[in-house]
């Protein structure tokens, strides 16, 4: 059985639409930055051409992601993400700022449904807020970035019973039964993974070097206080979730104390080790 699901029909782009360069996406945001608005009714269809080109650009940018992650080897694939990420979102995110301040001074948003927007609403100010022009190649190089972590586990393999396999298929061993063999697997991921520590540790720093630059342009102390307010966490403070982490240590993790007491019971071990947590005992 099989999902029946279809794209809802484009209203505003081009059914066969893709982004191929970046003068062939522009008019379309020029098209909704240039357009008058006389109306509540022309307002409201301004909003949905704007979510309809929002979910293409979405959509492409998800789509070479996904390509380039699922075969890390085809340098094709990780070309077009880097494409997008350096020669297309920079390009957008002034006319989004321009976009949403437009549609802050549009004098028929005050007569939208105050309950139904208030959350888009509220995210657009947000948005606003938090846009700085400086930061739009910081964030550009950032995106690539951020993508090389996958690229590079993608890349690592170790060999198990003279046959190679990449560390996410390797983890299926650590549920066998032979608990030498799970050891056996379990150092081999983490050896490998040490190999490239020296090239994820400069690419850590200098995604902290980037992110730290980038909360200070917008007037944030640290990436922390200003990836809160950018993930919109309207309802509660970063003291609560201080709070909740003080309550996760004092309630939570004496629960699983007891799990991983089972389970060494259970395994009938001495002392449980981190190769034993998937594993299940024979029969």
């Amino acid at each position: 059985m099989t999902a029946d699901i279809r794209k809802s029909p484009r209203t505003f782009l081009p059914e066969d639409f893709s982004i191929t360069s970046w003068q062939h996406l522009e008019p379309y945001f020029k098209e909704l930055l240039d357009r008058e608005i006389k109306s509540k009714q022309e307002l409201e269809k301004w909003l949905k051409d704007i979510s309809e080109l929002e979910a293409v650009v979405s959509e492409d940018a998800c789509w070479r992601q996904i390509n380039m992650t699922c075969d890390t080897e085809n340098k094709a694939l990780e070309e077009a993400f880097t494409f997008f990420c350096m020669e297309i979102q920079p390009q957008i995110q002034p006319y989004a700022d321009l976009i949403n301040r437009k549609l802050l001074e549009i004098s028929f948003t005050k007569d939208l449904d105050q309950q139904k927007y208030f959350t888009y609403l509220r995210n657009i100010r947000k948005n606003i807020e938090l846009f700085r022009e400086e930061n739009v190649p910081i964030q550009a190089e950032m995106n690539v970035m951020q993508q090389q972590f996958g690229v590079i586990s993608g890349k690592m393999t170790i060999t198990i019973r003279d046959q190679e396999y990449t560390l996410q298929q390797a983890t299926k061993f650590l549920e066998d039964h032979d608990r030498k063999l799970r050891e056996e697997v379990y150092r081999k991921i983490n050896e490998r993974r040490l190999e490239d520590r020296n090239e994820l540790n400069n690419l850590f720093n200098t995604l902290i070097d980037k992110r730290n630059r980038i909360a200070k342009n917008a007037g944030f102390a640290n990436f922390r206080d200003y990836k809160f307010k950018e993930l919109g966490r309207f309802d509660y403070t970063k003291e609560d979730c201080f709070q909740f982490h003080e309550a996760t240590k004092k309630h939570v993790l004496p629960l699983v104390d007891m799990i991983f007491e089972n389970k060494r019971k259970k395994l009938g071990l001495d002392t449980l080790r981190p190769w034993d947590i998937e594993a299940e005992p024979e029969g």
